[in-house]
């Protein structure tokens, strides 16, 4: 299974913002194996997701470019120096002051923690934040988990290092996080329960209300408010997490036979019990917010009120409830719920039309994205006339932004799938056309893939 694409931000887990998406967004919609066409895994719709997760290297918190003269002084001394060593000292540089800023932000000020632990977490960054290909993650873990046990041990005694204290609950959702990033799911899921209770009760995670009474009342700590949107966070990558694994028993599923696939059903349906308890969080915490607004300017409240930033509680930012809309959305499209599915992407499209209108980037690129997984869900409840319309309309955003990635492969992929529709409904001529022009473009973003995936259509027209 593909890893998922527009995941709820890591920035929830770990109290910050989400980051922007990568540029190798590849999001085909799956209708060609609605309609009947063959399309391989990689552009069927993913369980999950559009945007990548940030890890905690790639920080919300628009990093600063940080940029390095050259030294003054003797110039001798300046000749001394080749290029690469220059660059060199220059990422060097650039490297522990981001490693600083983001150990500051996830964890606080240093004085929080007693030596022994900021040392540990120390060294536990250096391992972690850092490229990708450069990680140390088994270190970056045994580090963490140390830190975890003696902040553990500590709270026992102190309050301020309780199991529920920020500061600690953050360091559960690092580890978490790479224990999902070397592929070791059993543990995981291990630690996001242990993070989910140590923040909420059973009673909280059995009734959503409860939390959403919380989250409406205007004394709540910023604390307690940060640690219940952590747990948000959480419950989605939770879920997210049990649907990799899922995925994993259905594999075995060919060997082990029935065992195997009990165990993937059962992770489904965990998965399913999750994301239905955060969309309840956020839509009933979203209603009481907005019905309160409605009373003040002396209207009616209502049950079904519809999703504007302009209303969304400050606490809540549209990259969080997009992306879990869409998280959501692909789940009930892979248990062939459409009609679950399909409102949750409009809402998460209705959030992204102000930016939309005003002709911002991102939002365009996502919002095309979107509509290629909404017009799947319309092809999958055989409307072809309304995933027409839909392609169409993510066309003519794909096209807005010709130079960006997302665009560039969300046009590929609707192209494709109108074609798809086309082909579907007998008119060969125009599916053709539309064959030919996710050729071109695949060929000139370099997907050969994709190329032939197009050309393979193009010959059975």
């Amino acid at each position: 299974m593909a890893k998922r694409l527009f995941a709820l931000p890591s920035a929830v887990l770990q109290a910050s913002a989400a980051a922007r998406p990568t540029t190798k967004a590849w999001c085909y919609a799956s209708l060609s194996r609605a309609l009947g066409t063959r399309m391989p895994a990689r552009y069927t719709t993913s369980t999950h997701g559009l945007y990548k997760a940030p890890t905690a290297i790639r920080l919300s918190c628009r990093r600063s470019i940080f940029t390095q003269s050259a030294p003054k002084g003797n110039k001798d001394s300046e000749k001394d120096l080749d290029d690469s060593q220059i660059y060199g000292i220059s990422a060097l540089c650039i490297a522990i002051t981001v490693a600083l800023a983001v150990y500051f932000y996830y964890y606080g000020k240093g004085g929080v923690y007693p030596t022994p632990i900021r040392n540990m977490l120390r060294e536990g960054g250096a391992a972690y934040m850092r490229p990708k290909e450069k990680q140390d993650l088994p270190k970056a873990l045994k580090c963490y988990k140390k830190a975890l046990e003696l902040l553990d041990e500590l709270g026992k005694k102190d309050i301020n290092h309780g199991r529920d204290a920020a500061h600690v609950t953050g360091l559960v959702a690092r580890v978490a996080t790479i224990y999902s990033e070397m592929g070791d799911l059993d543990n995981a899921i291990v630690t996001y329960n242990d993070l989910m209770e140590r923040i909420l009760s059973s009673a909280e995670m059995a009734d959503p209300k409860l939390l959403v009474k919380q989250l409406m009342h205007t004394r709540l700590s910023e604390e307690r408010r940060s640690n219940i949107l952590r747990a948000l966070g959480c419950a989605s990558k939770l879920a997210e997490t049990l649907e990799l694994r899922a995925a994993r028993w259905r594999r075995r599923s060919m060997v082990l036979a029935d065992p195997a696939l009990a165990a993937s059903s059962a992770d489904l349906k965990e998965a399913g019990r999750w994301y239905q308890w955060c969309l309840q969080v956020v839509t009933l915490t979203y209603q009481n917010h907005f019905n309160h607004i409605q009373l003040d300017k002396g209207l009616e409240p209502t049950s079904t009120p519809s999703f504007d930033p302009a209303t969304l509680p400050k606490f809540f930012s549209i990259e969080i409830v997009t992306s879990l809309f869409y998280n959501a959305a692909t789940y009930f499209s892979n248990c062939a719920q459409y009609d679950m599915a399909a409102p949750l992407l409009q809402r998460a499209l209705d959030l992204l039309r102000p930016a939309v209108s005003k002709g911002d980037e991102e939002g365009v690129c996502r919002s095309a994205v979107l509509m290629s997984h909404l017009a799947n869900a319309a092809a999958r409840k055989s409307d072809l006339q309304g995933a027409e319309k839909i392609l169409i309309d993510g066309l003519s955003l794909a096209k807005r932004f010709s130079k960006n990635s997302e665009c560039l492969n969300s046009f590929v992929a609707l192209t494709y799938s109108l074609g798809t529709v086309y082909q579907t409904a007998g008119k060969t001529e125009s599916a053709r056309v539309q064959y030919r022009q996710a050729i071109d473009v695949a060929a000139t973003i370099g997907d050969k893939e994709a190329a032939q995936l197009a050309t393979e259509a193009l010959n059975r027209a």
